[in-house]
């Protein structure tokens, strides 16, 4: 029978530590690639022309051919 090390408490605590370090740096980069992109302004463009069309708060979608400034 192998003998089992065991991981200490201190050392599990570092492991998720250095996880959790790798992690943000991993997610940081992508909502930065994400948010740069002009897939993600073209999603909030349209988010803001919908959710002004819902509400009414804005003169610009009261007819078919008026185009969203994007300033409401």
């Amino acid at each position: 029978m192998a003998a089992r090390t065991k991981t200490s408490a201190a050392d599990k605590a570092e492991a998720r530590r250095e996880l959790a370090a790798s992690l943000h740096t991993s997610i940081t980069a992508k909502v930065a690639e994400l948010t740069s992109s002009d897939t993600w302004r073209a999603y909030l463009a349209g988010y803001s022309a919908e959710t002004c069309r819902r509400t009414k708060r804005c003169s610009a979608h009261s007819s078919p051919s008026s185009r969203h400034t994007g300033r409401c």
